[in-house]
């Protein structure tokens, strides 16, 4: 239930800034914006969970006020007005997945466990989610009511799916710990091994953001396919069993490795997209969404979560999120609405598996492996 919202803001967003009247290179911007506010947001909300440790409390809070905010895309017109709401809802939206992977890892940190079987659980919400809506309609929707009535009704299933949650593992250290332990915590985020990786990150985000923000679009006027919605869930299909079996994958390959296959896979995908002459061959390159997000995500949290204690994961993972997901969704989303409203989808997908292709290579030459 975590994940349901964005099972509608990823796939739909583009598609009701189009219902809205905004062109390609417009949307590029909104899109961008929200997503900038995972530079500021994340860390914001990050800090405020690790000293108050109530991070369910901060996660629900940013929940609520999604809610409202994202309603606001259907009451406003005009780029000034789709930026301004862009903004408020990235304040509340953009930190909600670091939150809960923080959350998560100060439970495994402490409790043991495989964080890929619990993710797959977001993976199958998105999958139901999409499904239930494109049999209801979603893709006739010509006014976006019912993107934003599905955002609505998921936010609020997710809300309340935070009932569910154990209660949080972490203790109240004292000012001296705490000091101490952010201390060490802030020195990590200057070294090496995570500079790099973070801009190896940034560098996939802003090329995977040709598929983000653009994918639906791409399907309908290239392609002439309106419902991607069916499209868009053969991608969290296919990358349960990575997922699943990320930790077994991680400890025999590593998670440097994995991470560089996620990077290989965004290459290739988005070459194909730029190239495939027809839906069929979309079909497959969808599978490698496996990679792209299934090899990406977990081996880059992974990564991260090892460089630190676990009494920084909130602050670690958000800072995480808000150079990668954050500043890296802005680049691509303003960058890549300009090329494909100026030179066209497949000069947007090709130029961009340029970028994946360079943060591969910095990858595999510059980041460090880690693997205890």
């Amino acid at each position: 239930a975590l994940f349901l919202p964005f099972s509608v803001a990823t796939p739909y967003l583009q598609v009701l800034l189009r219902c809205r009247g905004y062109g390609k290179d417009q949307i590029g911007l909104i899109v961008g914006c929200f997503e900038a506010m995972a530079v500021l947001a994340p860390p914001l909300w990050g800090y405020v969970a690790d000293r108050l440790h109530r991070p369910k409390f901060v996660l629900a809070i940013s929940i609520a006020g999604a809610i409202p905010a994202f309603l606001l895309f259907g009451a406003v017109s005009g780029v000034m007005a789709g930026v301004g709401v862009a903004v408020l809802v990235g304040l509340f939206y953009r930190p909600l997945i670091p939150l809960t992977d923080g959350l998560t890892f100060r439970h495994i940190n402490t409790y043991g466990g495989d964080y890929g079987s619990v993710r797959i659980g977001g993976s199958i919400g998105f999958i139901c989610w999409v499904i239930m809506l494109e049999a209801l309609g979603m893709a006739k929707s010509t006014n976006g009511g019912m993107i934003l009535v599905a955002m609505a009704s998921a936010s609020v299933l997710q809300l309340a799916s935070l009932a569910l949650l154990p209660p949080d593992p972490g203790k109240p250290e004292s000012p001296e710990q705490v000091k101490e332990t952010q201390g060490e915590g802030l020195k990590l985020f200057t070294q090496r091994a995570f500079v790099i990786f973070t801009l190896c990150a940034f560098l996939g985000r802003v090329a995977m953001m040709a598929y983000y923000g653009f994918f639906s679009l791409y399907l309908k006027e290239v392609h002439g396919f309106s419902k991607a919605g069916y499209i868009w869930f053969l991608g969290p299909l296919s990358e349960i069993p990575v997922i699943f079996f990320s930790r077994r994958i991680m400890d025999r390959i590593g998670v440097r490795n994995l991470f560089a296959l996620g990077l290989l896979g965004c290459t290739v995908r988005l070459a194909g997209f730029g190239l495939a002459p027809s839906i069929w061959f979309v079909l497959p390159l969808q599978l490698l969404h496996s990679l792209t997000f299934g090899a990406y995500h977990t081996a880059s949290v992974t990564y991260v979560s090892r460089l630190v204690p676990k009494t920084m994961q909130s602050m670690a993972q958000t800072i995480f999120a808000a150079i990668t997901i954050g500043a890296g969704g802005l680049l691509g989303g303003a960058i890549g609405g300009a090329i494909a409203e100026h030179a066209g989808y497949t000069c947007l997908y090709l130029s961009f598996a340029g970028v994946a292709l360079l943060a591969l290579v910095l990858l595999l030459v510059f980041v460090p492996a880690l693997d205890d």
